[in-house]
């Protein structure tokens, strides 16, 4: 863990506080969505044909069935990936939305491409439950990631040259759980005030996570502190200290380091360690969050509403992001409270978890179930229906 003296972590605080102010200018749409699950990136194909339309028909064939097998591989448990239906090209351009060119080359009778595959989301579910397959899903905020590249000349931010942040932004970053990376403010909007990098421990404290949650909205932050060490042998290590805060990124918290092959450059590094850390995020949210399909249930909760109308529409776009709720029936609804029946599936557990990552909490109380924002109190522990 990183530390400070009390009276310096305060005053350098306050400066990370507003160097994270200047991540959320107001353009800034690093973190306003997440990425689209359903969609498949920087996906490599190499193919030699009679002509070049023949070849580049068979490189979208082989894009198509490259990035299903990913995309499946994304949602589900590696237990079940043996399972995965294997589908005909005329049966996956029936789930593919579009296929786009991201970059292409090409001669007479080869084409050379990096391609972008969107899928169907209901096509896509439909055949895992067709097969009976869990997968998980995600619908809540990014989680936001600030990378601190440790220079010789001190840390480095959001200066025009970090590599840290280039390779926290390759495709290889993404999974079910969205990574994202906070733009740099434009030149003309920096501060002068704050242009002299915070301490990293600065970074890391509590309060300072705290705050940029709020404003950025999520309920998990990630400060990515990288120091580069050169090694003999023309080898190269990463040294990381993380420090998350949130369900999804405070496991993370910790030391690691990776050491390249001789040879091998920081970049090549930089981006081990990112999909690294991206299959630590993932296979951990996929362990917990798998949704089972045979275990459907409905849960009947009264939602008390202290902030009328206005409060229930953010709370209707909360429950649109808890993947255990496939659907609700409103059975009743005033300016103080709304009659809800939810229509879940898999575990209690998952669905408590999902809605808390979503600032909701279920509980029971005497005889029936309420579901409340986590700022209040709820009247019981979460519990399992008698």
């Amino acid at each position: 863990m990183l530390l400070l003296r009390p009276s310096l972590a305060r005053r350098a605080g306050l400066a990370a506080f507003f160097i994270f102010c200047a991540f959320l200018q107001p353009g800034n749409k690093a973190l306003a969505q997440s990425a689209d699950l359903f969609s498949l990136r920087n996906v490599q194909v190499d193919i030699q044909g009679g002509n070049i339309a023949q070849a580049r028909d068979q490189a979208l064939a082989e894009a198509r069935q490259q990035a299903y097998q990913q995309l499946m591989q994304r949602l589900t448990a590696p237990s079940d990936w043996p399972r995965i239906p294997k589908l005909s090209d005329t049966e996956l351009q029936d789930i593919v939305l579009d296929v786009g060119v991201d970059q292409e080359k090409r001669s007479s009778v080869r084409y050379l491409a990096s391609l972008s595959v969107r899928f169907k989301p209901d096509g896509v579910r439909r055949i895992l439950r067709n097969a009976n397959i869990a997968y998980a899903e995600w619908r809540g905020r990014p989680v936001a990631v600030i990378p601190v590249y440790m220079a010789d000349a001190g840390p480095v931010l959001f200066e025009p040259v970090n590599p840290w942040r280039e390779a926290w932004k390759s495709p290889s970053s993404q999974g079910i759980v969205p990574l994202a990376v906070p733009n740099p403010p434009p030149a003309d909007q920096a501060d002068p005030a704050i242009s002299a990098p915070a301490p990293a421990a600065a970074l890391a404290a509590p309060e300072t996570l705290a705050a940029f949650a709020s404003k950025a909205a999520t309920q998990d932050v990630l400060i990515a502190v990288a120091q580069p060490k050169a090694l003999e042998g023309n080898k190269v290590r990463l040294d990381l200290t993380l420090s998350g805060l949130g369900p999804v990124a405070g496991p993370l918290t910790g030391t690691r380091a990776y050491e390249g092959q001789p040879g091998e450059s920081f970049d090549v590094v930089m981006r081990r360690a990112v999909e690294d850390i991206a299959r630590s995020v993932n296979d951990g949210w996929k362990s917990a969050n798998l949704l089972q399909f045979d275990h459907p249930a409905d849960f009947q909760v009264a939602l008390q509403l202290t902030g009328g109308m206005a409060e229930w529409s953010q709370i209707r776009d909360k429950l649109v992001r808890v993947t255990p709720i496939r659907s609700y029936d409103i059975q009743s609804i005033s300016r103080v409270e709304v009659q809800l029946l939810l229509h879940t599936v898999g575990e209690q557990r998952q669905l408590e978890q999902v809605l808390n990552q979503n600032g909701l909490v279920l509980s029971w109380a005497e005889d029936h179930w309420l579901l409340q924002g986590t700022q209040a109190r709820p009247a019981a522990q979460p519990v399992n229906k008698p």
